[in-house]
């Protein structure tokens, strides 16, 4: 998750990015106290969430985030202001909250907690690093299966399963459930360990 935090006070910005800090430790948060470099900001970076002051040397707040919304309408728009006033015109660009200041701890985590557009939080090392163990789960269900000298359509029979479930398994695009795992090991003639030991151990540490 990226988060931008633009305020010309850089004390809020320092104390908004520690808040956020405990809140969402895994985000990548940016402080900002220029005003006129927000857009270009954005533009480098797709922030799923800017917190952002309302009044601002120069600028509103309100207005730069419906330019930002119009270049990115998934940008999560937290306004954190001192000026309550603002409330009913903020919404014309259906903020995911309106926070006045100071901000508690609470508050910023109801926020990120309820943001419009949802982030997840799956980063791609960790699709990575899942993709990697459905793929050797998945060579070793076809490595034990071949050791037996049975094909895909047999061990699908076998398995009460369709035939592209089993490439799936295979394939490392499809993880089987715990269940299902101890079926195939049976089917197999093989332990679960088999199939979810780390190379490694297998090999005996």
């Amino acid at each position: 998750m990226k988060i931008l935090v633009a305020d010309d006070n850089r004390l809020i910005v320092e104390d908004v990015i520690d808040e956020l800090s405990k809140i969402v430790p895994e985000a990548e948060c940016t402080g900002t106290t220029d005003p006129t470099g927000i857009l270009l900001l954005c533009a480098q970076n797709r922030y799923d969430v800017v917190c952002m002051d309302i009044d601002m040397p120069g600028t509103n707040g309100i207005v730069l985030a419906k330019r930002i919304l119009d270049k990115y309408p998934r940008t999560n728009i937290i306004y954190i202001t001192g000026y309550i006033e603002y409330a009913a015109e903020s919404y014309e660009t259906f903020a995911s909250a309106f926070l006045t200041k100071p901000v508690s701890t609470e508050r910023l985590r109801r926020a990120m907690e309820n943001l419009r557009f949802p982030v997840s939080v799956i980063t791609d090392e960790m699709t990575d690093e899942n993709y990697s163990v459905n793929t050797v789960i998945g060579n070793r269900i076809r490595k034990y299966r071949e050791r037996r000298a049975m094909s895909r359509d047999e061990f699908s029979e076998l398995m009460d399963v369709s035939i592209q479930t089993v490439y799936r398994w295979e394939n490392g695009e499809r993880i089987p459930p715990v269940q299902t795992m101890m079926k195939i090991a049976h089917i197999l003639g093989i332990s679960t360990d088999d199939l979810l030991k780390d190379d490694q151990d297998q090999r005996g540490g």
